[in-house]
């Protein structure tokens, strides 16, 4: 299965960053955020780097399984925001960046 990322419109609790990720398989993911300078994209000139990922498992139909992420994985080079998430079985999640 292959990961898609999209950012969602709207957020939670006000949080800038908000995306959709589909295609988690049990075990390491390693997760892209959108590229600059696609919607949800961040500042290719990496002044800032997220520090907080809350993951929400969203199956439909369906429980979905548990997520983790892994906080120290979190890269950003040029824009472009990496980091990695676990799963407990194949599932999507929402997924919150601060």
């Amino acid at each position: 299965m292959a990961i898609t990322v999209t950012r969602q419109p709207g957020s939670p609790a006000q949080a800038a960053y908000v995306y959709q990720v589909n295609g988690l398989v049990n075990g390491a993911n390693t997760v892209p955020l959108p590229t600059p300078p696609a919607y949800g994209s961040f500042d290719p000139t990496g002044e800032w780097t997220p520090s907080v990922i809350l993951c929400y498992p969203n199956q439909n139909g369906a429980a979905g399984a548990l997520v983790t992420p892994d906080l120290s994985t979190i890269t950003q080079v040029a824009g472009v925001v990496t980091f990695t998430l676990y799963a407990d079985g194949n599932t999507n999640c929402l997924v919150v960046v601060y």
